[in-house]
């Protein structure tokens, strides 16, 4: 009896409710990303291929969520050297639902069928290259990124707080650099338990905030640099940032940094604010360019999370460097540890330039 010829474990294959949380579980411990995907056939599937020396693991995230047994979570994929002789042998097998040969969107003949207990079974022989995709699109984070605003943000923060009775300290303002104000504000005030409305502490902060920044607010010359450097390789550009919509204008405008935008979002004109997507998505949308295709420059652990779980690339330059980092700046694709001191504009060009 003629028995296929595969003979070596390709992948094993795990599908996942949240696939940030999980590839960063697994790049704790070693794995590294080979690359990701989004398929163009099976509408909301992306995949990130991992390897750790001679292991290769497949995460895949459907949008709907639709793992329905605990069967469906995994998968084994077998290399072929024969894809259509392996597939014929197992046909006259007659194994259990045997599917078609196909082509996968990230380059792969395939085929499936199920062992006797109806465990999925893959075989896949490579066809073309593993998908890759082009940065064509850059999206700022402002405070903290482009512009040294932190402190006049601590100093905003420390006044308003002063009105309630709360010494507010540098340590204390640590936990929210990279969220949104509005969402600082709702944890204020339930943690402080404020009588005053969300809304109007965060009038009051933006108060205080605008009238340090008019005085006291300067854009990072490597990061203008850096903006020029893209401007003239005809990138389209946006800032998203947590910051109010009424600040944002005030700043990109103090700074004449507001030229270099196509797109200007708040985290006040979307429902979640970093680490949730969402910032990200609404920037991408708004200069027309798909997630995969931008790359996002970022300070923070939640802007991090928030540009990979959008899918995107990511350049992280922290503002608080001490070591160690948060586990988040593990997924950057490009890092800077050392923050805006070791950042360099014609360095970060030249990567984005290389996909």
């Amino acid at each position: 009896m003629k028995i296929p010829s595969f003979n070596r474990i390709a992948h094993i294959g795990i599908e996942v409710l949240d696939i940030y949380t999980m590839e960063l579980f697994y790049r704790k411990i070693g794995f590294v990303p080979i690359y990701r995907y989004v398929s163009r056939n099976t509408s909301g599937l992306r995949t990130v291929m991992l390897e750790k020396e001679l292991c290769i693991l497949e995460l895949l995230k459907r949008h709907d969520n639709s793992i329905t047994t605990k069967r469906d979570i995994f998968h084994i994929s077998f290399k072929s050297n024969n894809i259509k002789s392996d597939f014929d042998r197992l046909k006259e097998l007659k194994v259990d639902n045997l599917k078609p040969i196909r082509e996968t969107g990230d380059g792969f003949l395939e085929f499936s069928f199920t062992d006797p207990e109806g465990n999925l079974i893959e075989v896949s022989q490579r066809k073309n290259k593993p998908p890759s995709y082009s940065i064509e699109a850059v999206i700022f984070d402002l405070d903290g990124t482009l512009i040294d605003s932190e402190e006049n943000y601590y100093e905003a923060d420390r006044r308003l707080l002063k009105e309630y009775g709360i010494d507010f300290t540098l340590e204390m303002k640590k936990e929210y650099i990279g969220s949104g104000n509005l969402e600082m504000m709702r944890k204020i005030k339930r943690l402080y338990k404020i009588n005053d409305t969300v809304e109007t502490l965060l009038r009051k902060k933006n108060s205080y905030y605008i009238e340090i920044a008019r005085k006291n607010t300067r854009v990072y010359p490597e990061m203008l640099k850096f903006l020029k450097l893209l401007k003239k390789s005809n990138y389209p550009l946006a800032v998203a940032s947590g910051s109010s919509p009424e600040i944002l204008e005030e700043l990109l405008t103090i700074t004449g940094l507001k030229e270099y935008f196509s797109a200007i979002v708040s985290a006040e004109d979307v429902q979640r604010g970093k680490p949730a997507p969402d910032i990200f998505l609404e920037s991408a949308r708004s200069l027309n360019i798909p997630p995969e295709n931008c790359v996002v420059i970022e300070d923070s652990q939640y802007g991090v999370e928030a540009a990979k779980r959008a899918f995107m690339y990511c350049i992280a330059i922290p503002y608080i460097i001490d070591k160690p980092l948060p586990d988040s700046f593990i997924m950057s694709d490009l890092l800077f540890e050392n923050g805006t001191k070791s950042f360099k504009a014609l360095q970060a060009l030249h990567w984005i330039k290389q996909f």
